[in-house]
């Protein structure tokens, strides 16, 4: 009976391991599809491609015949900044109910999964947005509270100006705005085609204790005078160094992968060093959909790197210099703070 008993019990012992096991690999591969945005779990490991055509989500559509009026923004820049402006959009058509208008040759439903929700869409003349009063953004690089304060009524249509660069803006709809930011699919092969043959070329073999570190170097319009004195910072070659540092210390094996418009520069910078790739020839969304499938990230300044960090999900090394203290740019964040615009548990950097 004594032997029977243990024996029962060690096979208790041995189903409730298996359950807690089975329970934290649940648990890690939820936390994993969480954090990565840009391509689902077999993208990330190289196994298999999607070859049909993206349906767009359902819960990424807007129907006009629902909401109490239309809300428009003024788009500028390139595609950082388009997609801080739209996460504000899509962050305040859904907290009001409003319909979020895009311009007719909006660039953004070409590369993610958005619904191209346009004035003609609805049948509102092409001017029915310029003529709306302008609600202004206060700073651009930090959060203003005011614009979601703004007093609604029924039927009214709003505009609001200005860069919305702040996580805060549209953090409660945060699971949204990463189905909202999910790569076409013919984008999605592209980047992933590429990023199995650096892995094969290299020889490389992701693990727990080999891993991918994307590097976003922005250069290159960040060095014209005008630039320089507007209060605009962009790190040197230590930052980089520093940061890489930071990753081999804490892995075995890792590949840096570097994405920038000055590639020059970066050969004669990384020149000698091991394990890393330097890449050519892609658009502003290729790249950054190959960049965003790294696990962890080194960005230097801008909204193009901190949206491959925010996809990218894992740690994030930023350079802690964004703005010259009393510039002109430095205006343009609240009480000198970056703290509305770097994510949460980002890692500043010299």
């Amino acid at each position: 009976m004594y032997m029977y008993i243990r024996r029962r019990l060690s096979y208790y012992a041995i189903l409730v391991g298996l359950m807690v096991f089975g329970i934290s690999f649940l648990n890690k591969e939820r936390r994993y599809s969480r954090m990565n945005t840009s391509v689902n779990y077999h993208h990330r490991y190289g196994i298999e491609v999607e070859t049909e055509p993206l349906n767009l989500p359902r819960k990424n559509m807007f129907s006009f015949s629902n909401s109490s009026g239309i809300v428009c923004i003024t788009f500028m820049g390139r595609l950082g900044n388009l997609m801080m402006e739209y996460a504000f959009l899509y962050a305040m058509a859904r907290s009001k109910g409003l319909y979020p208008i895009l311009p007719e040759d909006s660039l953004l439903p070409k590369i993610f999964a958005i619904h191209h929700t346009t004035l003609s869409r609805i049948g509102f003349p092409e001017d029915a947005c310029s003529e709306l009063p302008i609600h202004e953004e206060r700073w651009d690089v930090s959060y203003d509270e005011n614009l979601f304060q703004v007093a609604q009524s029924k039927g009214a249509n709003y505009r609001f100006n200005g860069y919305f660069q702040s996580w805060k803006y549209w953090i409660k709809h945060e699971r949204d705005i990463r189905s909202v930011f999910q790569f076409n699919d013919e984008i999605n092969r592209n980047a992933v085609s590429q990023f199995q043959e650096i892995l094969k070329e290299r020889d490389f073999t992701l693990d727990n204790d080999s891993v991918v570190v994307s590097v976003h170097v922005r250069r290159e319009d960040y060095l014209s005078k005008e630039v320089v004195n507007y209060g605009k910072l962009s790190p040197g070659a230590t930052f980089y160094f520093n940061a890489m540092s930071f990753f081999k210390n804490r892995f075995n094996n890792v590949l840096f992968i570097v994405g920038s418009t000055d590639t020059e520069w970066c050969r004669k910078t990384f020149h000698g060093e091991p394990n890393i790739y330097i890449s050519t020839g892609n658009s502003a969304a290729v790249d950054m959909a190959l960049l965003s499938l790294a696990n962890h990230t080194i960005m230097s300044v801008g909204t193009y790197g901190w949206w491959i960090g925010w996809m990218s999900g894992g740690i994030s090394i930023y350079y802690k210099h964004i703005f010259v203290p009393g510039s002109p740019f430095s205006k343009h964040f609240r009480h000198n703070s970056t703290d509305d615009f770097i994510y949460p548990g980002w890692i500043p950097m010299d």
